[in-house]
This record gives C-alpha cells, structure tokens and sequence, in this order.
C-alpha cells in the first residue's frame, strides 16, 4: 500500500508544481501546447497498450460497457463543471471557482483508483499509470491556478484549492484498498475510458491551435515513451 500511495502522492505534487509557477513566478501567458501534446499521447498509450490488455484479461463482466460509461462519464462531467489543461487564451471558457475545483477533486479521486488498481494488479503498470497522471496533471496544474486567479480568488485561496484537488489522488489510492479485486477489471475498463477522453477528445484539440509538427513530435514522443518506460522496466 505504501508504494502505490507514494505513487498517488508523486502525481499530487506534479499538480501542484504545475500550479505553482503562475503563482509565485508571474508566468501565465507561456505556450504549454508542446507538453499538452506530449501529455495527451502519454495517456493515449498507456490506456491503449498497457490498461486495456489488463482489464481485458481481469473483466469477468465485459469491459466495452465500463469503458464506454468512463469516456462519457468524463465527457459530462468536463461539460459541466470540470476545469482541464487549456492554452492561456482559452482558459476562460472553463467554470470557474469552487464549483470547478469540484470536478477536478472528482478526477483525482479517479486518478488515485487507478494507480493503486494498477499497482496492486501489476506493479509495473501502477508506476506507468503514475507516470501518465503526473505529465499530465503538470499542465493541469497549471491552468488551474491561472483560471482561478482570473475569476478573483487570492492567492492564498487558489493555492488552497490547488492544494485540496491535487492531494485528493492520495485519497482515491486509499479508497481503491477497499475494493475487492474481482472489480478490478471493471475499474481498470472505466479509467481507460477516462484516459482516452481526456487524450483524445481534451488535450489533442488543445494542443492542434495550428499547424505545428513540434505538436505532433511530441504527441508522439508521449506515445512511444509509455513502451520505452515497459521496457526499461523489464516487463
């Protein structure tokens, strides 16, 4: 348990780097295409190639349904009250305030279920879970604090909220201790669902503002580094 939660808590604070910098360093109008990118083909990878095999394999129940009820899961709940990576000049079309920390809180939550679910299934998988939240949660981080500084909160309170959202990875490892394994299978298909939205349906059109193949580069470059990190990991 101690790993997968260390893991869960490494993700956390890359949420929390991400935020930091429009904090305290006054940098908020940098260009974060190129690592929305590399983000973006990071989770694409690890939900394809290495979450779906496993669920497969450990879903008593069918996996398409789970799957499915992930990607639109997410897709209402970004909809509605979730704030997600964004180029500076579109931050402002996400909900702002405590109303979108919620749906980000609800995202790691599921964020920590499916690391210390891929840990405890294959320990291998639970780092490169980890390793898909963290790059992503980088930028995340980042727009959070940039969002809720426009809409007038403080810093003290925006740091509160980055905070409270970010550590709430840890608690989703903690809750997914609970689960009986049987389920894990299910859950595994429903995060992939989640990842594959938030890949392709969230971060790529992020990403693609213009044509740039510095943007393609690196969405591959985050597609190929998840095979890389199995290999350099012996599995």
């Amino acid at each position: 348990m101690l790993i997968y939660l260390a893991y869960a808590f490494i993700a956390s604070i890359s949420s929390v780097v991400g935020g930091l910098l429009p904090i305290y360093t006054g940098i908020k109008h940098i260009r974060t295409n190129y690592l929305i990118g590399f983000a973006a083909g990071v989770l694409i990878s690890t939900a394809i190639f290495e979450m779906l095999p496993e669920a497969v394999s450990q879903s008593n129940a069918g996996f398409v349904t789970p799957l499915a009820l992930g990607f639109f899961s997410l897709y209402l709940l970004e909809k509605s009250v979730m704030i997600h990576a964004c180029k500076e000049a579109e931050c402002d079309i996400h909900t702002a305030g405590w109303v979108g920390m919620i749906g980000l809180g609800l995202e790691s939550i599921l964020d920590g279920i499916a690391i210390a679910v891929g840990y405890i299934t294959e320990p291998a998988l639970g780092l490169i879970i980890a390793f898909a939240v963290a790059v992503h949660e980088l930028p995340v981080g980042f727009s959070t604090s940039v969002i809720m500084m426009r809409s007038g909160f403080n810093r003290r309170n925006t740091l509160t909220a980055l905070l409270a959202t970010s550590f709430l990875t840890v608690v989703g490892a903690l809750i997914a201790g609970f689960f009986p394994q049987e389920y894990f299978g299910t859950v595994l298909a429903f995060t992939v669902g989640t990842f594959i939205y938030i890949g392709a349906s969230d971060l790529l059109p992020h990403a693609h503002d213009r044509i740039d193949w510095i943007v393609v580069v690196s969405v591959i470059s985050g597609a190929a580094i998840v095979p890389v990190l199995k290999a350099l990991l012996g599995i």
